[in-house]
């Protein structure tokens, strides 16, 4: 095969030479006529008669058309697809089949004069489907990305206009769920303004695509307006009211929230500490038993001050009561301390111990210890002879005496003995006394 491609060679290039000449020849000297196309794009036109019905349409299939044409071989080169002009005259509609005919104009009136036989164009038709146009309007939603500088919080933002009108088609007007724009406040330690473009949303927050070149709106962009507020953290004040059923003990307070974060101008939040919790929401009069509320914050905030959006807004609160409980301590008589005693009075207790009884939470009598109690009894106002008394007993707060047995007590006027005693001696001779 090598052979046969390689012998005479060159008489082989010749050959293809004088073919190419011979072909340039011909196409020069007698320049025949060649068919050719161009794909056109098509312009609708008389779009206003459609819109005064309140009508928008869709051009279904492509949007050009193959304008056919002959030309000189030599002339082939100039011609160009923008040397026409494709139009589809709206105001030709039918409307049964949404047809309209498509008209080719050569524009180029240099080109004009070498296309002979005039032009032919496919399809000689474009179809439109129109639809209903529909005017809507939707508020326009801040969507605000970003975080503030530490220790402030995004305040009110303002958008103006607050809405804007939207045209299109029913179908496309019916994907729109939402309008908004997009704001950036990362760092801000301050208000901000600025203007952002309009955003179309679904139902999914997404944006749809393309759906913008089918709508007109009637602003591209609206302004806004934040204020980047300080944020502080209070505690809550918890303030009781009331008093509990006899033989219960309020012991404290149960919170889920202990302090919260709120947001205000820096002036306002100055003098705030804390935030009360007034006594006529923590209410334990008559309670026998842990009493809780929940309490919305909001609504003890000062004007101008809100809860900021990390922070709860409602508190459960528990208000602890607790039962008490009453036990007996043992005191030895002989270890009691007498108060108020008088000088030259006897004092005897005809019992070697006695019973006081004392009533505190459960786990503090558990830790009370009786060794470190000092029992006493006043006898001040207590004149010779019996008496009943009771025992008092020194207690550290938390600790109530409810009462203690009964006590008898002998009181003997050592004075009053010795002058009877001299009494009786007055009148006695010495030989009485042998």
């Amino acid at each position: 095969m090598k052979r046969k491609l390689t012998n005479n060679l060159g008489l082989k290039l010749l050959s293809i030479g004088l073919a190419i000449a011979a072909w340039l020849m011909v196409v020069n000297v007698v320049n025949p006529l060649v068919v050719d196309s161009e794909e056109v794009p098509v312009e609708m036109v008389n779009e206003d008669i459609l819109s005064k019905a309140n009508l928008t349409y869709e051009l279904i299939g492509k949007k050009t058309v193959t304008v056919t044409y002959e030309v000189r071989t030599r002339d082939r080169y100039k011609v160009s697809a923008k040397d026409f002009y494709a139009y589809a005259d709206l105001a030709n509609l039918y409307d049964v089949t949404g047809a309209i005919p498509v008209n080719v104009e050569v524009i180029n009136r240099d080109i004009r004069s070498l296309i002979e036989g005039g032009v032919t164009v496919k399809p000689g038709i474009v179809r439109i489907q129109t639809e209903e146009l529909q005017r809507k309007r939707f508020e326009v939603i801040p969507h605000v990305n970003g975080k503030a500088e530490d220790g402030y919080a995004i305040g009110n933002v303002l958008i103006k206009p607050e809405y804007v009108h939207i045209t299109g088609p029913v179908s496309v007007i019916g994907q729109i769920s939402s309008v908004g724009v997009e704001i950036d406040v990362t760092g801000a330690d301050s208000d901000t303004s600025g203007s952002s473009w309009i955003r179309l949303y679904d139902a999914n927050g997404n944006e749809p695509p393309n759906i913008k070149d089918d709508v007109s709106i009637s602003r591209a962009e609206v302004d806004y307006q934040i204020n980047i507020l300080k944020v502080k953290e209070l505690s809550l004040d918890f303030q009781i009211s009331g008093e509990v059923a006899d033989g219960y003990r309020f012991t404290g307070v149960e919170s889920d929230v202990k302090v919260i974060s709120v947001e205000g101008m820096r002036s306002v939040l100055a003098p705030l500490g804390t935030i009360v919790v007034p006594g006529e929401l923590l209410n334990v009069e008559g309670a026998m038993a842990d009493v809780t509320v929940e309490v919305d914050l909001n609504e003890l905030l000062p004007d101008n001050v809100s809860m900021a959006a990390s922070s709860a807004s409602t508190a459960m609160i528990t208000l602890k009561v607790e039962p008490l409980e009453e036990r007996s301590l043992i005191f030895k008589t002989r270890d009691l301390e007498l108060r108020g005693t008088k000088e030259g009075y006897e004092y005897n207790f005809e019992e070697n111990q006695v019973s006081v009884f004392v009533r505190g939470l459960p786990e503090d009598l558990d830790r009370l210890d009786e060794s470190a109690l000092k029992g006493y009894v006043d006898v001040s106002m207590l004149q010779p002879g019996d008496a009943d008394v009771e025992v008092e007993v020194e207690l550290s707060e938390g600790f109530e005496r409810m009462g203690s047995d009964s006590l008898q007590l002998h009181i003997i006027d050592t004075n009053a003995v010795v002058e009877e005693s001299e009494e009786g001696m007055e009148g006695t001779t010495a030989a009485d006394l042998e």
